[in-house]
């Protein structure tokens, strides 16, 4: 069975493309190394038509598109996805505010002793600013290409 890993980073807030295209990438460079992934964006194209492609912050603004767009939908999937995944390969770069759903993820995989390896600048990125965020962020990389060579490292791929 291939090694899985769960994609976590910002939704809530970005441009549909900005939250997919980096997963893209990485689903792709992570098969080649016979791993697999979990992609909390999955099922969720209906997120880039509107808005000129910006993710609503308020999810009640989707909510009424299936079950996978309420709040409980979303936990139970996600949290799903931590418990079952090998590793966790998050994305916080270029963010100018917490991501609060990463922050539940990073925070699972800590209790789940699941590994996460963090894509996320040396300083200046908000996640850098809570003691526990910081602790539940055990591998720190430069670029989302460090990140995913240590994916491979900690998966032995």
């Amino acid at each position: 069975m291939k090694p899985l890993v769960y994609l976590a980073g910002a939704i809530a807030g970005m441009h549909y493309v900005d939250a997919t295209d980096w997963r893209v990438i990485a689903c792709g460079a992570l098969r080649i190394r016979g791993i697999e992934t979990l992609n909390p964006m999955r099922a969720k194209h209906e997120l880039g038509s509107q808005d000129g492609g910006l993710i609503s912050s308020n999810f009640h603004d989707y909510q009424g598109r299936g079950a996978f767009f309420t709040s409980q939908g979303i936990m139970t999937r996600d949290f799903n996805d931590v418990k079952r995944c090998d590793a966790l390969l998050v994305n916080l770069l270029g963010l100018q505010k917490p991501s609060l759903g990463t922050i539940m993820e990073l925070g699972w995989a800590y209790a789940l002793q699941k590994p996460a390896i963090v894509a996320i600048e040396a300083s200046g990125n908000p996640h850098d600013n809570h003691p526990m965020i910081v602790a539940a962020m055990p591998f720190r990389v430069a670029t989302l290409d460090d990140a995913i060579d240590n994916i491979a490292v900690i998966l032995n791929r």
